[in-house]
């Protein structure tokens, strides 16, 4: 019995051993260049191979005990030449900044601006890790609770509801306004939600006059300038309070919006058009 205790646990530590070393082996080391690529790396349960991150990464909580390498633009080469990384993960706008990485990790550029380029830029990461099972799965998931936001926006009885997308803006004062346009992602949910731009040009990212937010009269307004700019939720509405002519201001309709995963085109987009569509109601 003493024997056969004895080979068992032998094997069970041969066992543990030659596991850990081939996990060693085919784990990867990680730099996620952007918020929304950390969120969709620990998505396909990668994360503990992330070594590097930027210092806008601060979800998962796990994400913000990751060694930072700068900012989306502002990248540290010398903190990133000494993580070593095999992998690294990044927008096109980061692309010349890191190049010189080329010769000695595997580059991943992903985009960023629609919906599809969300999904895409998960079957691609998920490729290169080995995981493309379940970033697939990770999509059809989303895509399946889009969808299910859609038809329920859809069987409503009011009308394709008119909103505007504040972006950033003077803090003080209802000036130098940007607006999301027609082919963001956030655009792409809001019709989800049951909502059409008040914006109609081909600007991406347009900047606005008061005057011209007069001119759309939006039925709804989301004020995400008011995480970005840091404002009080009073000082918002008494900005808008003087124009209590636009339909948005009339009926209160104004959202202020402080959590950050809005402008983060990553995993968690069904969450947003779920927000937005219980305020289109």
């Amino acid at each position: 019995m003493t024997d056969r205790f004895y080979n068992i646990r032998r094997f069970f530590i041969l066992f543990v051993g030659l596991f850990i070393l081939v996990t060693s082996v085919y784990a990867e080391r990680i730099v996620t260049l952007a918020p929304a690529i950390t969120e969709m790396v620990f998505t396909l349960d990668r994360g503990k191979e992330i070594v590097g991150n930027t210092t806008y990464c601060n979800y998962p909580e796990a994400a913000k005990k990751i060694r930072r390498v700068g900012g989306l633009m502002d990248i540290n080469i010398e903190i990133l030449v000494s993580l070593k990384p095999t992998v690294i993960i990044l927008y096109p706008e980061a692309y010349d900044n890191i190049k010189i990485m080329e010769k000695k990790s595997t580059l991943v550029v992903i985009k960023h601006t629609s919906v599809n380029d969300i999904f895409d830029g998960i079957i691609s990461i998920s490729k290169v890790l080995g995981t493309e099972s379940q970033g697939r799965e990770t999509v059809t998931s989303i895509k399946k609770e889009l969808e299910s936001i859609q038809k329920k926006s859809s069987a409503r009885k009011n009308k394709k509801i008119k909103t505007l997308i504040v972006i950033g803006r003077n803090p003080d004062n209802l000036s130098n306004m940007y607006i999301i346009g027609r082919k963001d992602f956030l655009n792409q949910l809001l019709e989800v939600a049951g909502g059409v731009n008040a914006y109609s040009g081909d600007i991406d990212y347009p900047s606005i006059s008061v005057e011209s937010i007069i001119a759309m009269n939006p039925d709804v307004i989301f004020e995400l300038s008011a995480f970005n700019e840091k404002i009080e939720d009073e000082k918002v509405y008494n900005l808008w309070n003087k124009y209590h002519y636009i339909t948005a201001v009339k009926n209160k309709k104004i959202l202020i919006v402080k959590d950050s995963f809005w402008v983060i085109p990553g995993p968690r987009i069904a969450q947003i058009a779920v927000e937005m569509s219980n305020f289109l109601k």
